[in-house]
């Protein structure tokens, strides 16, 4: 669930709650209000019934023919005048004895009424609202004098009537209430999603835009980076004047190398895109110790004595501690990590015979081991001062020859497969009717990978912010 989702949840359902007890509420003061307004029509009911029963009852007393001893008379007379009415309608003395009981099931004969009359239940004159029990109901009632001495009218209508008459008032209201918070849930999902989408959309284009202009400022500073890496690299090369070409073919043969072992069961998971890019830029710096060396041992033009090649093999050394320097200056990068062991380890040999460390096998950096195929290669096909240009043919046998003792056998393996592109790349800088046309081929291949890779981070970047 992504977080646009879950804000939208947790808005939803806090505003959900705000509703909810807002309609609860609602509701049950509606219902108080119904109930006070329901038992008030029934008061209402009761008092106009209790007056004109007792007005009855009075009339009936007054004329000749019903004395006050005809007492079953007068009591007919009622019900039959009481038969339209669906409440109770009780007769009873100053005792509270029930002399009469209508609407009312069994003799009530005997039976004393208790009943309960606050002071300020007074309607009016003889006239009070009161509550009882009767027959096992609770009854709202009002009270009222008959005009014969103590004996008075109770009219009164069961409470549950009334419960089932408010509940019937308010269950619509309650649907009603259901009906609004889902409609107001609805409303407000949608509402709070199209808000927060919208939010979420400018977020994502503002960050886009952030990390495009930091991913294009990142390449201005790769791309000094790399010309100053690179002019470094050609300034300690520029001391030996037959070299030409050579630290952009080392370039081109280490990265086609690197891309040709990315399919090898091997070295698959460790030659990545970004260790290739790398290679191709680092192995320009293998040589850059060589600024240590004095000028008769590098530009000697017949074999070094025992002596110079051991101050020619301090290169190595020189080049892996100034990279190293420069590392601990400015913080470890993968870029001068890879710079520094190829610096240091591009003379290593497979079976331990090489130098600064004498390392073997895979204690060998894989980078180091890559430039030193690529070195020797171009040691061999390129003229130096000491030497003539060797043919292919004979480069590449002595490749195969050294593979097991100098070189990684898996590697020459995977070189063998790619013979043709070497012969491309040698043949592609061998001219030097211009000498600046591979450093600008080089600078090409670099802004090309340095382009890539601000692709490849323009593309994690749009899967993060879809994402």
């Amino acid at each position: 669930m992504n977080d646009r989702v879950k804000q939208t949840l947790m808005i939803v359902v806090a505003q959900t709650t705000c509703v909810a007890v807002a309609l609860w509420m609602h509701h049950h003061f509606a219902t108080l209000a119904t109930r006070e307004q329901v038992n008030e029509n029934c008061f209402d009911e009761l008092r106009r019934a209790a007056t004109r029963l007792a007005g009855f009852w009075s009339a009936a007393h007054a004329r000749p023919e019903l004395s006050g001893t005809d007492f079953q008379s007068t009591a007919e007379l009622l019900r039959h005048k009481a038969a339209d009415q669906t409440d109770l309608v009780l007769v009873v003395d100053a005792a509270g004895n029930v002399l009469e009981a209508i609407g009312a099931d069994g003799d009530p004969q005997q039976q004393r009424l208790e009943w309960e009359a606050p002071e300020e239940s007074t309607l009016g004159s003889g006239e009070y609202t009161l509550t009882f029990l009767w027959q096992g109901q609770r009854y709202l009632g009002v009270r009222t004098a008959t005009g014969e001495a103590g004996v008075s009218l109770i009219v009164g209508r069961p409470e549950s009537t009334l419960t089932a008459l408010t509940n019937a008032v308010v269950e619509p209201l309650t649907k009603v209430g259901a009906l609004t918070l889902l409609w107001t849930c609805a409303m407000l999902s949608i509402g709070v999603y199209l808000i927060l989408a919208r939010y979420h959309d400018q977020l994502t284009q503002q960050r886009a835009q952030k990390f495009t202009g930091t991913l294009r400022r990142a390449q201005e500073l790769v791309r000094t980076r790399d010309a100053v890496i690179f002019g470094l690299a050609k300034l300690a090369d520029s001391r030996d004047p037959e070299t030409g070409d050579h630290l952009e073919r080392i370039s081109a043969y280490s990265t086609t190398l690197a891309s040709a072992l990315r399919h090898h069961p091997r070295y698959g998971k460790q030659v990545t895109p970004t260790f290739i890019r790398l290679i191709g830029i680092s192995s320009a710096l293998h040589d850059i110790g060589k600024v240590g060396v004095a000028d008769r041992i590098l530009l000697k033009p017949g074999p070094l004595s025992a002596t110079e090649r051991k101050l020619m093999q301090t290169h190595c050394r020189i080049g892996g501690d100034c990279l190293a320097e420069i590392e601990q200056r400015l913080g470890s990068t993968n870029f001068l990590q890879m710079a520094r062991e190829i610096a240091l380890h591009h003379h290593e040999r497979w079976d331990g015979t090489g130098y600064p460390a004498g390392l073997a096998g895979d204690e060998i950096p894989l980078s180091a081991r890559i430039v030193a195929i690529a070195d020797v290669y171009d040691a061999l096909s390129s003229k130096r001062v000491y030497k003539e240009r060797v043919p292919h043919e004979e480069c590449a046998e002595i490749l195969r020859a050294g593979a097991g003792a100098h070189f990684d056998p898996d590697l020459i393996e995977v070189w063998k497969s790619i013979e043709p592109k070497f012969i491309e790349i040698q043949a592609q800088y061998a001219s030097t009717d211009a000498p600046t046309g591979g450093a600008a081929r080089a600078g090409a291949l670099w802004e090309s990978a340095a382009t890539e890779e601000l692709a490849e981070a323009e593309r994690a970047a749009g899967a993060v912010a879809v994402g």
